[in-house]
Parts: C-alpha cells; structure tokens; sequence
C-alpha cells in the first residue's frame, strides 16, 4: 500500500485538513517522484484552466520545468498569462484534425467543467452560455512552439480526451508519462492507448497514468494492479448501466408532460 494513493496522502499531507486537497498533493508528489525531480523537463497540460491551485504542472513549473498551456476560455487564458508567465499559454480547445476550425464551446458555470460537447460527464453540469473558440489538433500547437522533447502531458478536458489523442501522434513525440482524465463511462480511450504501445499502470482520483510499453514503473503494488483491473474491466458493465441510469432520468425531466 506504499504507493495508493488514500495511504499516500494520509502519511505525507496529514496536516492538509480537505481530502481532495490532501489527495491533490498527493498525486502531485507522486508525479515529482515518477520524474525524480528536481530536474528540467517539458510539459503540455491540455485543459489547463485555473493557474496554481487545480494546475497538473504548476508543481513542475516551480522545480525547473517549462511547457505550454492550452485553454479555450478567454478570462482563464488571461489568468494564465498573468501568473504562469514562464509557460506558453495557447487559447484554444485541442480536437482530432478532422475538427480544425471555429467551433461552439458551452461554458460552465464555475468554468471547470466547460465542454465542447455536453456528453454523459456533464450530465450534472449547468452551462451559462456559448462561445466561439477555435479547436487546434496538438500536433499544430506543439509543431508552431517547437517544443522540445515532452516528459508530461496531461489532459482534462471532460470525456472528450480521445479526440485529443486522436490530434496527438504518441509515436512522433513520445511523452514519459501522460496523466489522462478518464471518467471511464467507456475503454475507448484506454484501447486506443494501448493500441499506441502505451500502458496503464496507475489510477489517481480520476487520472488514468499511461507510460510508454517496457518504461520500469515502481510507483504501483500488486494490490493497486488488482484494483485497477477491477475499475477498469470488472466494473465496466456495472458503470455503463449506472451512466444509462443518470441519462435516461435526465431526459424524462426535460421531457414535457403532455
């Protein structure tokens, strides 16, 4: 249980009083860890939104490191800007090349949960109004920075992480670590991962961490390979039923009565 997260947080953050906070750390550490910083490295966070406290690289920008920031929200660009000044910030929202171009984007209320695509993870989520932002595959953002070689990626971007991946070539670039959102509603992001010679080899809150196929990983025991297993294929009919649930429960409450 050395390295699960919950025993984790609790040994090294038992001052820090609110768990996803305490888990937050946590998770950060284990990052640090997995890289042995300090060191310089490259990152790219997809999804980026608040600067410090929600940040997946924040943490690695203090130690050295240096990369490039997508977000498609105006104000949150400029808050990006304003306190990650040593970062590339790009305004946009990343997609398959297929979906190049100006595109509707539903803005949530608290922002966090922002979409291109109201889907089954925003199914609780309120949208105060729409805008225009324009979506970029990654391949065009990293090849217009000249980004060196990428140690980093992480993408939030609320279920749609497999377009994404789809704008991404993984053999081109080759990222150490990709800590990848999943609410796993479905695998396709994970075969389409493994497809692309990478493997699973942790789960932390919601945030799948892929490596690249054969890379020596210590951060998991045998009891979190079993549980993962579990969360990923044992309990996958169970989460598509309970997903059905949520949205057919939805629909009939927008459904006016006759």
């Amino acid at each position: 249980m050395k390295y699960y997260l919950r025993h984790f947080a609790n040994q090294h953050f038992p001052e820090v009083d609110d768990r996803k906070c305490r888990h937050k750390k946590a998770e950060q550490r284990l990052v640090q860890l997995f890289f042995d910083v300090p060191c310089e490295g490259y990152f790219v966070e997809v999804g980026a939104n608040e600067p410090k406290h929600s940040s997946q690289t924040w943490h690695l920008e203090q130690r050295g490191w240096h990369g490039i920031l997508v977000e498609p929200i105006p104000e949150l660009c400029e808050d990006l800007r304003k306190h990650r000044p040593s970062s590339i910030v790009v305004q946009a929202a990343c997609g398959a090349a297929e979906q190049r171009g100006p595109t509707k984007f539903y803005v949530a209320e608290g922002l966090a949960r922002s979409t291109l695509v109201q889907n089954t993870v925003s199914l609780n989520v309120y949208f105060s109004r729409t805008e225009t932002v324009e979506v970029r595959t990654l391949d065009d953002i990293l090849e217009e920075a000249q980004a060196p070689h990428i140690g980093f990626v992480s993408i939030d971007v609320e279920g749609l992480q497999l377009n994404v991946l789809r704008g991404f070539n993984l053999q081109k670039h080759s990222p150490r670590l990709l800590l990848v959102e999943d609410h796993l509603h479905d695998l396709q992001t994970h075969r389409y991962l493994t497809a692309q010679n990478y493997q699973l080899v942790k789960r932390t809150a919601r945030n799948n961490w892929y490596v690249p196929q054969g890379t020596s990983f210590t951060l998991s025991t045998r009891l979190e390979w079993l549980l993962l297993w579990q969360k990923i294929w044992l309990h996958a009919p169970l989460r598509k039923l309970r997903i059905a649930r949520k949205a057919s429960k939805k629909n009939a409450r927008r459904t006016p009565s006759p």
